[in-house]
């Protein structure tokens, strides 16, 4: 079973390392985490281009801003695991989500 997690992000500057970080612990790991930034205009990519995993690939996905939908649905398209799976980038996750 392979998980792919789709993330969009928008000015989740403040947020969006505590998320990864929860997701990095987790007991079953994905195969994936695609973070789509929606055209942010904060720290969210600078963020997000010194975050470093070692358990699963991860990607950055970037597009113009167009809306949560628009970078979900960016994200599933590069997604290449058998089950998508949509967080919110201000999600803090238990290690057996």
């Amino acid at each position: 079973m392979l998980i792919s997690i789709i993330i969009p992000t928008y000015n989740e500057a403040k947020y969006i390392g505590v998320c990864l970080n929860s997701l990095q612990g987790q007991s079953l790991k994905p195969k994936e985490v695609i973070v789509v930034d929606d055209g942010s205009t904060d720290k969210t990519l600078g963020v997000l281009s010194e975050f470093r995993i070692s358990n699963f690939e991860f990607r950055i996905l970037r597009q113009a801003h167009l809306g949560a939908g628009a970078a979900r649905n960016l994200g599933a398209k590069h997604a290449t695991g058998d089950f998508l799976v949509f967080v919110d980038a201000d999600m803090e996750f238990d290690s057996d989500f």
